[in-house]
C-alpha cells in the first residue's frame, strides 16, 4: 500500500517510510509528520521504487530490512545509494545487518524503535544534506501544536 497525504511541496522535506508492518508504519509515519515532514508510505521495496523513480522529492529514505517481495531493506538502501546518493538513508530492523552499513547507509535503528532517537537521527542526517530549513520548520510546528504561534 503506496500512501502519501497530498503532493510535497518542493519546500517541504520528504521521508520515504518504507515498513510492511502496518501499525509500526503508522506510528513512525505520524511521529514525522508531527515533527514537520512529508511522509510517503510503502509496505515493501517494490512500491518504494515507484517513489523514487518517480518525480516526488525524497530526502531521506527510512526502510525496514526485511520485507515480502524479491529485495529487502538493505538491497533498497544500497539501489538508492547508488541511483539517488543525496538521498540520505536510515535502516531498521530487529536484529543488527549482516553487514556493515556504512557504504550505504547513513545510520541503523534496532526495533522496538525509540521515537526519540528516531527523530534525532532525523534531524542530523537532514541537517548534514544541506536541509537546514528543517530546524526551523519543525519548530515552528511543534509550536502550531501547542497552540502558539510562529
Amino acid at each position: 500500500m503506496l500512501a502519501a497525504e497530498g503532493a510535497a511541496s518542493p519546500r517541504e522535506l520528504t521521508v520515504l517510510l518504507v515498513e510492511d508492518e502496518v501499525l509500526t508504519r503508522l506510528m513512525l509515519a505520524d511521529e514525522l509528520r508531527n515533527q514537520g515532514l512529508q511522509v510517503l508510505e510503502a509496505s515493501n521495496a517494490d512500491e518504494a521504487l515507484t517513489v523514487l523513480q518517480s518525480s516526488l522529492p525524497v530526502h531521506l529514505l527510512f526502510t525496514d530490512i526485511r520485507m515480502p517481495g524479491e529485495m529487502d531493506g538493505v538491497a533498497l538502501a544500497k539501489l538508492a545509494h547508488a541511483r539517488f546518493p543525496r538521498i540520505k538513508s536510515i535502516i531498521g530492523s530487529s536484529g543488527r545487518p549482516e553487514q556493515s552499513i556504512g557504504d550505504f547507509a547513513d545510520a541503523f535503528l534496532a526495533k522496538p524503535y525509540d521515537l526519540r532517537e528516531l527523530i534525532a537521527q532525523v534531524r542530523r542526517l537532514l541537517s548534514e544534506s544541506g536541509c537546514e530549513h528543517y530546524e526551523a520548520a519543525s519548530g515552528q510546528n511543534r509550536r502550531n501544536r501547542a497552540g502558539g504561534r510562529g
